[in-house]
């Protein structure tokens, strides 16, 4: 059997037989090739948007096809050449770019449009694009919650270019699924020669499609975890080494730092991984050295971290830590154990792969066994999240399914790699990188029928123009200097308005008593005197909506309020409310139609 050789910046292991040692990479080398791979995903965004055939179409199916059949022979034909170097960062940022882009070229929106979780994604880059500070997505005067980093980049991006927030929220995201496969690449590079490190990062990236994980469906989430199986090798050598890297360690910080920023429960998840790791290693290097090696991580990252939930946690404690809704949530994904290598397909069997040769090669390979402890890893976290829904809450395990992908997938290129001799001795290189293109194109071309109700739902409604324009007309102030109680959801992904409420209660700010705030919403629909429903405004217990948004109809208007559910299903109940109409005294509201929807504002907000 052959094993893959891994680079060590140190004492270099002896080359096992069949593969020559990979050559030093320097660091620059990856930020270099992360400029290009984003910079190939901008110009590949650049002409999708410019595809000449509008909607309802096959053409643009074709041309995926097309351009991602060129995309995926040059990358065989660089990984045939044995050093593909520079070369290939921009095709992995364009193979992404082109499998989302074009079938998305008619539409402002992402996958899913503004749908679901979505209009609070979108909504949160909004809210960066009006102000600089962190701030929680929809309420006043709180600190963000929600990692903020990808939203915030994405947002001053936005501001910066004078584009329409929301419909920032694309092309960031096709571009961070670009940088995540770069990123991957560029690490594995630095473990495996670069010809090996090519098919992992493109298998890396056919793991983002791979249902349920689907990671491509979260970016800013999926460039925390297409690095993290090569990081995980990485780290586990560090661990294992008599003298630590002090490179990798501060590596190992740094990421656990920014995935504190973006994804904080990819960022406990890597802790758990960590630790899980250290404990493999405690009889051979003791419990001292181990801890001391964790410490250096955590002194990386403990500084980046305390950025957002510095904040958080001072405003929390007081408060007496009030739970996290975001964690009373059980999606379908969540009740069983993922399993992909039982599946009957191409990556089924190449999940299969990975997992024989994770088992068989863990207990004499470093690299298998780095791999092996992160799935195990995953599986704990599956386990414990399980566990957690007894006590209350959930540890959202599905959100680790695309770091178990992405090594599983990994693990069966390696597994294919470890049957390169045999079949040289049989079938001519040229025709294996052939058969593994074909295979990846393969599983590229069913994306559109694994994705096709994110793709339709991407061509599905807009913010309401209409309504921000009246507001804007009324009130004359921006929309980050009122409060809106709406079920328009989309309203508040198309301007920064402030909520009252949110769309779910698992959005909700701890700190913003989502359940208090709908009660309260509900006495005020028992209310019938105007005087009463003023001062219950002007007296209540939170700061009341300026602005209201609600469907009209006869003699009252109408709003859905949500109550959380968990741990049942739907995890959301429903709640219809009418406010009578006769609350709003037109000597104290502004009203104005916009559609199915009323528009009335305080007068005392409306800028003179």
């Amino acid at each position: 059997m052959t094993s893959l050789t891994v680079r060590q910046r140190t004492k270099p292991a002896p080359a096992p037989a069949g593969l020559p040692p990979a050559p030093a990479v320097p660091g620059r080398h990856l930020a270099l090739g992360a400029v290009l791979a984003v910079t190939a995903a901008l110009l590949v965004q650049f002409a999708a948007a410019r595809f000449p055939i509008a909607e309802p179409t096959r053409a643009d199916t074709v041309a995926t096809a097309a351009a991602t059949a060129t995309l995926l022979a040059a990358l065989a034909w660089l990984t045939l050449r044995g050093r593909p170097g520079l070369a290939a960062y921009p095709l992995l940022g364009a193979l992404p770019a082109g499998i989302l882009a074009l079938p998305l070229h008619g539409t402002p929106l992402f996958l899913g449009g503004l749908t679901g979780d979505n209009q609070f994604r979108t909504q949160y880059v909004t809210r960066y694009a009006a102000e600089a500070g962190l701030a929680d997505v929809t309420f006043e005067g709180l600190p963000p919650l929600y990692p903020p980093a990808w939203f915030w980049l994405t947002g001053r991006a936005a501001h910066l270019a004078g584009a329409e927030a929301w419909t920032a929220y694309k092309p960031a995201a096709i571009t961070t699924v670009a940088l995540g496969t770069a990123l991957a690449y560029g690490l594995w590079s630095r473990i495996v020669t670069p010809r090996f490190a090519l098919p992992l990062a493109v298998a890396t990236l056919l793991s983002a499609f791979q249902a349920t994980a689907f990671g491509v469906h979260e970016p800013y989430a999926w460039i925390v975890a297409a690095p993290m199986p090569p990081l995980a090798v990485l780290a586990h050598r560090a661990l294992a080494a008599r003298r630590a890297p002090r490179a990798v360690l501060l590596g190992c910080g740094l990421y656990l730092g920014i995935a504190a920023l973006t994804y904080t429960l990819l960022a406990a998840f890597w802790a758990l991984a960590l630790t899980v790791m250290a404990l493999t290693f405690l009889r051979r290097r003791g419990l001292r050295t181990l801890l001391l090696r964790l410490s250096a991580v955590a002194a990386v990252a403990l500084p980046l971290a305390l950025i957002v939930w510095g904040p958080y946690l001072a405003a929390a404690l007081p408060a007496g830590m009030p739970p996290n809704p975001a964690l009373r949530y059980i999606p379908v994904q969540q009740t069983s154990f993922p399993l992909p290598m039982t599946e009957p397909s191409v990556t089924g069997v190449l999940c299969l792969a990975g997992t024989a040769w994770l088992l068989a090669r863990a207990h004499r390979d470093t690299l298998a066994r780095a791999l092996l402890t992160l799935v195990a890893a995953c599986y704990l976290w599956c386990l414990l999240s399980q566990l957690a829904v007894l006590l209350g809450a959930s540890l959202l395990s599905f959100r680790v399914h695309p770091v178990l992908f992405a090594a599983l997938y990994a693990s069966g290129v390696l597994a294919a790699a470890e049957a390169l001799p045999w079949l040289r001795e049989r079938i001519r290189p040229a025709a294996v990188a052939a058969l593994a293109a074909v295979l990846a194109l393969g599983a590229v071309q069913t994306v559109p029928d694994a994705l096709h109700h994110e793709f339709d739902t991407a061509y599905g409604p807009r913010p309401p123009a209409d309504i921000i324009r009246v507001l804007a007309q009324i009130t004359g102030r921006p929309p980050q200097e009122l409060t809106v109680l709406t079920d328009n959801w989309r309203l508040m992904s198309g301007a920064a308005y402030h909520g009252y409420l949110t769309a779910e209660p698992v959005y909700a700010h701890p700190l913003a008593d989502f359940a208090g705030r709908t009660e309260e919403v509900r006495a005020w629909s028992r209310l019938t005197d105007p005087a009463a429903f003023t001062a219950r405004l002007d007296h209540g217990p939170y700061d009341a909506p300026e602005a209201f948004v609600l469907r009209r109809a006869p003699h009252a208007y109408e709003i859905d309020l949500g109550r959380d559910n968990y741990p049942h299903q739907p995890n959301r109940i429903s709640l219809p409310t009418r406010l009578p109409a006769a609350l709003f005294d037109p000597r104290r509201f502004e009203r104005r139609d916009a559609g199915p929807y009323t528009v009335l504002v305080r007068k005392e907000v409306i800028h003179p």
